[in-house]
């Protein structure tokens, strides 16, 4: 994490510096230079989890790369002798490529905000502290569940602390304590009645993953023929049952490291159809979180205990 997490952050910074501090020789090379980075920034923006180093590095990047792009700008300086003709069209063609293959990923990627027909909508499964999407929305770019079909619309949601990350440190560590996430208490999301649930996996070391119980400890719910799966629980967290009736004040338990995951966080799917009681098999259902169709790099609004 910690590598990618750096290199969130180097990619952009280099190709502003470069937009700044780099002399061009005319205004249309200026103008392929800014349009080219300008999507690679974008679908950084777009796509990259900032909870890593800092949500708030996120909205920083936009407004540098204007400030080097006026910058920039005011450096162009067209030479005594020409370039060599070879040399701009190979630089105009480099443009040209990126301006291509980044138009295609930001497409795709943006694509993921558009919220999807007959969505359902669910209440915020917690009540306090700051919450944030690391996959979401409906685009293979923004949601690593985006290719498994009952998991089409899931939701990975981990912790912020003050600094706008999702753990005491970029890399996580070992220690589930320094990840913010973890413990968190978390409610039912809709009425309905727990019809399947675990809770017998121990919490793993991150980063150290469970291939065989992909969900971990989790809870099913069902409601109004939809099922609503909460994964990855802490073990011994649980606070229902089998047939229980929940609905949007009941407590169901923490979030803890069980499953298949590398690091503390809450899967949240709904699905619908497939095998009665079991998870992972239906047809997935688009859903929204207090009228929010969430998308990496979202936070989620709490709405306080009534």
């Amino acid at each position: 994490m910690l590598i990618i997490g750096l290199f969130y952050i180097i990619v952009p910074l280099i190709l502003i510096g470069i937009v700044a501090f780099k002399r061009q020789p005319s205004v249309l090379i200026w103008i392929f230079t800014i349009f080219s980075f300008g999507l690679v920034i974008a679908y950084f923006w777009v796509t990259a989890r900032w909870e890593i180093v800092s949500v708030y590095l996120r909205p920083i990047f936009p407004i540098l790369y204007l400030i080097a792009c006026v910058f920039g700008y005011n450096r162009i300086k067209i030479p005594e002798t020409p370039p060599k003709k070879i040399v701009l069209i190979l630089g105009i063609t480099l443009h040209v490529i990126l301006i291509v293959f980044f138009s295609g990923l930001n497409w795709f990627s943006f694509r993921g905000y558009i919220t999807p027909k007959n969505t359902i909508d669910l209440a915020s499964p917690f009540r306090n502290g700051r919450q944030i999407v690391l996959h979401g929305g409906a685009s293979p770019f923004t949601n690593g569940h985006f290719h498994v079909k009952p998991q089409n619309h899931a939701l990975d949601i981990v912790g912020l602390n003050n600094l706008g990350m999702r753990a005491s440190t970029i890399d996580g560590g070992s220690d589930l304590n320094n990840y913010v996430i973890y413990g968190q208490e978390i409610y039912s999301p809709l009425n309905g009645t727990v019809i399947a649930l675990e809770d017998k996996y121990e919490d793993q070391t991150p980063p150290t993953t469970d291939i065989e119980h992909l969900a971990g400890n989790y809870i099913l719910i069902e409601s109004e023929g939809v099922e609503l799966l909460l994964a990855h629980l802490k073990k011994g967290s649980i606070a229902v049952k089998r047939g229980d009736i929940v609905t949007t004040n009941t407590f169901l338990g923490q979030v803890g490291n069980t499953g298949n995951t590398s690091e503390p966080h809450l899967h949240i799917h709904v699905e619908k159809g497939g095998e009665t009681n079991t998870i992972l098999n239906g047809i997935a259902i688009p859903f929204t979180i207090n009228e929010q169709y969430l998308v990496r790099g979202d936070e989620i609004k709490v709405e306080e205990e009534k």
